[in-house]
């Protein structure tokens, strides 16, 4: 039987477990990188944490919705036992109708039909790493080994364990103002998440010097065989001398020939994936699921939003 659970209610040992356990355990998902990115979050289970599913909600207008949370890409359903398309059509029946509007997105292994929801696909970018660095740099683009070879001239220098507060700050000032869905909340939880991912024994990060000077960093999770790409910022005289290039080059390399693959955090944006592919890197499609139980006159209101 599937049921909802509220959070305080969650075994979050036995939620763990079944991630572990899973075919498809993703970082997003275990219960200490929940608690981070939202506090209040809830689930699906199915009988004695078989299969789980979280739900990120919250209210707004006294309307409950459900959305995906910043800082991860997709929920969905993960089990210890086989995945199915019917388990997984069943969790989606099972979210409650107080849920009037629903927008989140499913892991790739999590499969869909005849499911009243509006769906579309997304896509990331992935690098398997398990070839030696040789022939994984044989499939860079020669933009790429341009940047890299630019960066190496200019004599730029690799570090490691910057703290998270420097590499945020160096996002909000290269990238973070750009972009107007980014709060004062969210770059405190990106902290916050990145210091979780520590101490889990489960974060990575780069910094790019040219001499003194600071010009790109870079922080990365670690789930089970899988890098994910969290965020980076990088200065325009970074960009100009091929750091971010030059870091994930090194990054590549320094894990290749090991059974890894790199999530590059990916994007459906052409040219932002255009750039993780010039590492080689391959497009992973996953649904965005929709769905509005609003009334007519309120799905009339365009402006409304959650």
């Amino acid at each position: 039987m599937i049921k909802y659970i509220e959070h305080r209610t969650i075994d979050k040992k036995k939620w763990d477990v079944c991630i572990d356990s899973s075919s498809n355990p993703c970082m997003f998902v275990y219960s200490w990188y929940l608690d981070v990115v939202c506090e209040n979050w809830t689930a699906l289970v199915l009988n004695d944490y078989e299969a789980v599913f979280p739900i990120a909600a919250n209210s707004k207008y006294k309307i409950n919705y459900i959305y995906q949370p910043f800082f991860t890409r997709y929920f969905g359903v993960f089990t210890n036992q086989k995945l199915s398309e019917k388990l997984v059509n069943e969790f989606l029946l099972a979210i409650p109708e107080k849920f009037k509007y629903l927008e989140f997105c499913l892991h790739e292994t999590n499969t869909i039909n005849n499911i009243d929801f509006f769906a579309n696909e997304k896509k990331y970018q992935i690098l398997d790493m398990n070839d030696p660095y040789p022939l994984l740099y044989k499939n860079f683009s020669e933009n790429s080994k341009r940047n890299i070879k630019k960066a190496i001239k200019a004599n730029l220098i690799i570090k490691y364990e910057i703290a998270p507060e420097k590499i945020v700050a160096l996002f909000r000032e290269t990238k973070g103002n750009e972009l107007e869905v980014f709060k004062e909340e969210h770059y405190n939880v990106l902290i916050k998440l990145m210091n979780a991912c520590l101490k889990q024994n489960k974060g990575y990060s780069y910094a790019i010097y040219d001499g003194d000077v600071l010009c790109a960093a870079a922080f990365f999770m670690l789930s089970n065989n899988t890098f994910v790409f969290l965020k980076s910022g990088v200065t325009d005289e970074g960009k100009t001398k091929g750091a971010m290039h030059f870091m994930f080059d090194a990054f590549i390399r320094e894990n290749s020939g090991r059974p890894f693959f790199l999530d590059f955090g990916g994007s459906s944006v052409e040219n932002v994936a255009r750039f993780y592919k010039n590492f080689g890197a391959k497009d992973c499609v996953y649904l965005q699921l929709n769905k509005n139980r609003l009334p007519k006159l309120v799905q009339w209101v365009k402006s409304f939003k959650f």
